[in-house]
């Protein structure tokens, strides 16, 4: 259990770059959405793991690309993130008003919808996406519980303030004896024309991961 904890906790530290709208449902891409996706495109953020004691320090820089694949009839922009330690590519949809990213893990049990925005949706209105995990022998029921938090708001991050911020938090819930449980929570903080300026990850209350924009580009 802790380890399939850990890996979709984890998944919030991928680049959730650029989007691209659905042809008939979605916005204008650009600075109309909240997730700009033109090709070479850039995003730096000053990334922060907390576990146990330890602190690690690390930058990514996250490059849009002009690949866009389709899955399960969605379409999702192909980016990469490039760290101290590698370089990993990240598919990132704008798909009906919603975005969100692809995770691709064995112990997830195959492909989920990461969801992490719905512009469409007011304030303290919520959705969900339900998969299993698998550990071992057994099978736990879990599920994504997604929250529009604010809108409309400034953010400062890193000394520098945005506007036209929306604040979503996504919960990772596990089945327990019939009822859903909260195991983490993130925080994400989505400028309009710019993107993802800030992501704070916590389990039992205590900060666990935060990637933060410190510069960017959009082509």
């Amino acid at each position: 259990m802790k380890k399939s904890i850990l890996i979709l906790t984890a998944i919030t530290a991928l680049f959730l770059g650029a989007c691209k709208k659905d042809k008939t449902n979605n916005p204008t891409p650009g600075n109309d959405t909240y997730q700009p996706f033109s090709t070479g495109s850039q995003w730096k953020y000053r990334e922060t793991s907390i576990i146990g004691e330890t602190t690690t320090l690390d930058t990514s820089v996250n490059t849009m690309t002009a690949e866009v694949k389709t899955i399960s009839g969605k379409q999702f922009h192909v980016a990469t993130a490039a760290s101290s330690s590698d370089t990993v590519e990240s598919l990132i949809g704008l798909n009906n008003n919603i975005y969100s990213t692809i995770m691709n893990d064995e112990v997830a049990g195959g492909a989920i919808e990461y969801q992490y925005l719905n512009e469409s949706k007011p304030v303290n209105d919520t959705w969900q996406t339900d998969f299993q995990i698998e550990d071992g022998e057994d099978v736990f029921d879990a599920r994504l519980k997604t929250t529009i938090v604010e809108k409309g708001i400034s953010k400062t991050v890193l000394d520098k303030n945005y506007t036209n911020v929306i604040h979503t938090k996504v919960e990772l819930q596990f089945k327990v004896a019939g009822n859903y449980v909260g195991i983490s929570y993130v925080d994400f903080y989505i400028a309009k024309g710019v993107g993802i300026i800030g992501i704070y990850s916590t389990v039992q209350n205590k900060v666990v991961f935060k990637s933060e924009l410190f510069n960017y580009t959009i082509k």
